[in-house]
């Protein structure tokens, strides 16, 4: 399982998802050390039904980020090795929500990485999302025929990555993931603490929403609610992934 202070490291070509993992949460705390916050441990490491499942959750904060959720997550039949990581930034730090999933089985590689934009005038596009399609450029295009949730598509933007891809993208994936994650922490770097009240107000309406979408639309929660529980499901969305 990934470690409790995880540090930088790129990660390599051997699928290895907890090195990519740690990778992604070493850049979000480049500026400032995350701290490891308390979680129940029946949320903490859930057990499931048949022992099928090897699942962790993490929770951290610093003076940037209210919560960075981390999941480390594994299923033995069908073979399944998953990572999230969702970094919900502080109430007066005007920075989009980062976002980064990735799913392997044995021949695909799923994955979702984004940034939630609060705002969308084109200085803030220009701000976050600019640099974000500079990294694309280095890549083939991530195209995939799999529809996007329709709760997720006002959260889509020009540098989204989302969809079912072969198991040989996952290296371009793991390294866009990282390199996003750089650039974003350069953002977070940079960004003053906003003091403008309507702009504190729709920054929090909208991590809000966010909040309240993932707690109501994901299907997630259905799904792993199979192998933990509905209640020890509805529990982590509420208390640790958000």
């Amino acid at each position: 399982m990934a470690s409790n202070n995880p540090g930088k490291s790129l990660v390599s070509t051997n699928e290895d998802q907890d090195t990519l993992f740690n990778s992604v949460i070493g850049s979000i705390q480049s500026a400032s050390k995350l701290n490891k916050q308390h979680i129940e441990p029946e949320l903490e490491r859930p057990k499931s039904f048949l022992k099928l499942l090897d699942a962790e959750h993490f929770n951290w904060r610093n003076e940037d980020f209210r919560k960075v959720f981390g999941m480390r997550f594994k299923v033995k039949v069908p073979h399944i090795d998953q990572l999230n990581i969702i970094a919900y930034p502080a109430a007066e730090k005007n920075v989009p929500i980062f976002i980064f999933f990735c799913m392997l089985t044995k021949r695909k590689c799923i994955a979702h990485l984004n940034v939630n934009l609060p705002f969308r005038d084109d200085a803030y596009l220009e701000q976050h999302v600019k640099p974000l399609q500079y990294i694309l450029q280095d890549y083939a295009p991530f195209d995939s025929t799999d529809r996007y949730p329709e709760w997720m598509k006002k959260y889509r933007n020009d540098s989204t990555i989302y969809g079912l891809f072969p198991r040989e993208r996952y290296e371009d994936i793991a390294r866009c993931a990282e390199r996003y994650a750089e650039a974003y922490m350069h953002q977070v770097a940079a960004a003053d603490r906003e003091t403008d009240p309507a702009k504190l107000q729709q920054l929090k309406a909208f991590q809000d929403g966010f909040i309240d979408d993932i707690r109501t639309q994901d299907k997630a929660q259905g799904m792993i609610s199979k192998m933990i529980g509905k209640q020890t499901a509805h529990r982590i969305f509420y208390e640790v992934t958000t």
